[in-house]
């Protein structure tokens, strides 16, 4: 995201990060670095020509205040630096750009256990819940699997903005629980679907929690069976866009989420007595507010542990 700037535009005591450093030459052998700079809004390219060196005092990592003015070439727009020095009662991370953020979690529910013909039955039983010793309780784990299951909620929050949106399925109008949420609902998990993926395209982060291994890789096998049109390949794994905050918090074995928000001060999604497994029920009994409200509550809360680990846990991102 460019910083955006008229041509020829004064720039008179403006502070920067430097994220970039560069030393080149032009055709006369004379060098001369290109910065890259930052500020909340995004990036831009500096240049600092030969004579103007000596006016100059900078590092990668550090916040600059500068004189210049900026130019347009080719179409790009950059600025020339006719000197600047290093800010040191400011932080870094005060000018990192904000990267549009979507915090989320989903909620889903699945086909009863005789819905299920003779194979399916089978395969739930004796190879998805093979380790399960009560076969009662592994019939009831059909929502844990995209293809035996279906979203039926999804609860977004807007990392930058503070504001929060559910799309759920639901036969009634259902109401907000949190102030700075608005909820939407749908008849059919397609048309949930459409307008989750729809939303995203205001986004270039996504956080979760859980997101590489469930969330993201059930989302795309309920779009496939839907036949809807994904916006864009889902990259999992210590990918910067995606990130997992379950593969970012554990040690030698992931954490429940509810653990976590526990040993951080963070509000329990799940201290108003509603599991992910309650769900199936909630939904078969028209509870469809109850359902909204804890998917708002999980994604909250993922959102006030993503802050935390971004602060305090992540380096430099």
């Amino acid at each position: 995201m460019a910083i955006k700037f008229e041509a020829n535009e004064l720039i008179r005591d403006r502070h920067f990060l430097v994220s970039k450093q560069e030393i080149k030459q032009t055709k006369n052998g004379d060098n001369f670095y290109v910065l890259e700079l930052n500020d909340k809004d995004g990036k831009i390219e500096a240049k600092i020509w030969n004579n103007n060196i000596p006016q100059c005092n900078f590092e990668v990592g550090k916040v600059i205040e500068l004189n210049g003015k900026t130019q347009e070439y080719n179409g790009k727009m950059g600025i020339i630096i006719d000197s600047c020095q290093v800010v040191a009662s400011e932080e870094a991370s005060d000018y990192s750009p904000s990267i549009p953020t979507l915090v989320f979690d989903i909620e889903t529910l699945g086909k009863k256990f005789e819905e299920l013909d003779e194979v399916e039955q089978d395969y739930l039983l004796n190879n998805l819940e093979k380790a399960e010793v009560d076969k009662e309780k592994a019939k009831k784990k059909t929502a844990l699997y995209s293809i035996f299951g279906m979203v039926c909620a999804i609860g977004g929050y807007d990392f930058n903005n503070k504001t929060g949106i559910v799309l759920s399925l639901s036969s009634k109008e259902i109401t907000p629980e949190k102030e700075n949420f608005v909820y939407k609902t749908f008849g059919t998990e397609k048309e949930l679907l459409e307008e989750f993926w729809k939303l995203t395209a205001k986004y270039e982060q996504f956080v979760t929690y859980n997101g590489d291994s469930f969330d993201f890789p059930y989302l795309m096998i309920r779009s496939g069976i839907n036949r809807v049109k994904m916006p864009f390949e889902i990259k999992r794994w210590g990918s910067e866009k995606f990130i997992d905050l379950q593969n970012k918090i554990k040690q030698s074995h992931a954490f429940k989420l509810e653990m976590l928000c526990k040993a951080f001060g963070i509000e329990n999604p799940k201290e108003k007595g509603v599991h992910g497994g309650d769900v199936s029920g909630l939904y078969d009994a028209g509870e469809f507010n109850k359902i909204a409200d804890y998917v708002a509550r999980d994604a909250t809360a993922t959102a006030e542990l993503y802050l935390i680990w971004k602060n305090y846990m992540s380096g430099q991102i």
